[in-house]
């Protein structure tokens, strides 16, 4: 750590997909320049290339949680930069330090903002795996609805032409829903957040930012504490 930082995030990006890595990095760029708290961003080693089944999210739970452990003595808290929050149970059970999901977060962050909200998902496969999460948070009273977008991950990263479909479906939770903010379902859509913000006029969440900021919370609160 150098003599200016006020502390270490890792957020882990559990696929091997550069291109999502890339976009998380320029998602929480800004963090790390207001707060003087470094964000690293980086891809899982041997992950798939992207996490699209639960054999997937199986699959990397464990190389996450050895990742953390690996990692615990060089960072203040971590992120797992997937939508599922895979590992996210496994990760914590390895480390003293707080470990916070994008998932999770991003839910958290909605309900703040809004008494109901939707979620953009990749696909039809991808609804039916977020059901879990909703269930395990408790949120299914104020989830106005989730939408398929019918894209891939690298899709969603790199091409500005899927960009109609997200502002139609956004459009949909808002005005057929009722959903008061949206929630990208997946961090290869951060380059899309602003956009879809300004033209929705409603509050759009990345997930990526989400997580980062709790961390970002998480680690200037203990400092805060043991000052």
């Amino acid at each position: 750590m150098n003599s200016q930082s006020r502390g270490r995030v890792l957020i882990i990006n559990p696929n091997s997909n550069e291109a999502v890595t890339a976009a998380m990095g320029v998602a929480i760029s800004c963090l790390s320049c207001t707060t003087g708290v470094e964000m690293e961003t980086r891809s899982l080693a041997g992950a798939p290339f992207g996490i699209e089944s639960e054999a997937d999210a199986a699959r990397v739970a464990p190389m996450l949680a050895e990742l953390v452990g690996e990692e615990e003595a060089g960072y203040d808290a971590f992120v797992i930069g997937c939508f599922l929050d895979p590992g996210l149970a496994a990760c914590r059970h390895m480390t003293k330090k707080p470990v916070f999901g994008i998932g999770e977060c991003s839910i958290y962050a909605a309900l703040s903002l809004a008494d109901q909200f939707g979620v953009l998902a990749l696909s039809r496969a991808s609804v039916g795996r977020h059901k879990p999460i909703f269930r395990r948070l408790g949120v299914w009273d104020r989830l106005a609805g989730e939408l398929p977008l019918s894209i891939s991950v690298a899709e969603a990263v790199s091409e500005e032409s899927v960009y109609p479909r997200l502002l139609d479906a956004a459009l949909c939770l808002r005005d057929t829903h009722g959903a008061g903010a949206v929630v990208l379902g997946c961090a290869g859509m951060a380059r899309h957040r602003q956009r879809l913000q300004d033209d929705t006029g409603i509050s759009i969440i990345d997930p990526v930012q989400a997580g980062a900021m709790r961390a970002l919370g998480a680690v200037l609160t203990n400092q805060a504490a043991s000052a």
